[in-house]
């Protein structure tokens, strides 16, 4: 996680050095949004995930953990005042079965609420990471928000590991690190997990929140669940079921759906013409 955070951080600062898209401008004019992204949506969504694996399966606590596209969806009906399409909600309901189907969510036994509670925290640390990138209004550049929030959620997981709420171990000796059968070592495995899990990921998903909206960018996040169980099937050998590919294809088809749905009318007042 440290190593995560930290390495893209690093990364991203010296772009940030090199480029300097307005950081200073935009550290001045949308700071704490700024920290707040950092807080929650880089370190608090790592840590709540983490904690809840302390007390749920792997499977409950992704669940809960992906349950975020729904409270996206609801703070931007209620609080911005923009109702979802039909097919929308259509789309997300048939994407979380998905879900529930790629996780075999029945596989698991025993909630505690603890965990329950770290789960449901990620979800809403999850949401704010699509919430925060799609604020109206907001011309921070999608580099600098990653660069700072990476920044950020360094230093908060740094902290909970030097308070001893986090424990954090680096050991390179640990075991060998295999992919598709070859043992790539644990220089390239960081490098990959740094550069494509976090750097392009991050920047690649701000960008499109940007273009799409939270409420579908959330819901087309949903894609990650499918791509993890491919690339696991490619680098790790983990055949999916036929359960799992059958949920698969049900996440699709729920992003399908969103992606092609139109935003639900707003009524205009009317004028009165005598």
């Amino acid at each position: 996680m440290l190593v995560r955070l930290g390495g893209a951080a690093a990364i991203l600062l010296v772009v940030l050095a090199v480029t300097r898209p307005g950081v200073v401008a935009a550290l001045r004019a949308d700071g704490p949004a700024l920290v707040l992204y950092g807080m929650l949506a880089m370190a608090g969504v790592q840590v709540a995930f983490f904690n809840a694996l302390q007390y749920l399966p792997v499977a409950i606590a992704l669940l809960l953990e992906y349950t975020g596209p729904i409270i996206v969806i609801a703070w931007v009906w209620l609080v911005r005042k923009q109702p979802p399409s039909p097919r929308t909600v259509l789309g997300a309901g048939v994407a979380l079965v998905g879900l529930s189907l790629v996780v075999e969510v029945w596989s698991g036994v025993g909630l505690r609420w603890e965990g329950l509670a770290w789960g449901l925290a990620a979800a809403v640390c999850q949401a704010a990471y699509f919430l925060v990138a799609d604020r109206a209004g907001s011309a921070t550049p999608p580099l600098v928000l990653a660069g700072v929030g990476m920044t950020v959620g360094t230093v908060v997981v740094a902290l909970l590991g030097l308070a001893g709420v986090l424990p954090i171990v680096i050991d390179t000796a640990a075991s060998p690190v295999l992919l598709a059968g070859v043992d790539v070592g644990w220089p390239v495995a960081a490098t990959l997990l740094v550069v494509v899990s976090s750097v392009i990921a991050y920047l690649t998903g701000v960008a499109a929140i940007a273009r799409i909206g939270a409420a579908r960018g959330a819901l087309v996040a949903l894609l990650e669940v499918v791509a993890s169980a491919v690339a696991s099937w490619l680098l790790l050998g983990q055949v999916p079921t036929a359960v799992q590919a059958l949920g698969g294809a049900l996440i699709l088809a729920g992003v399908a759906l969103t992606n092609t749905a139109r935003p639900a009318a707003v009524a205009e007042p009317q004028l009165l013409v005598p």
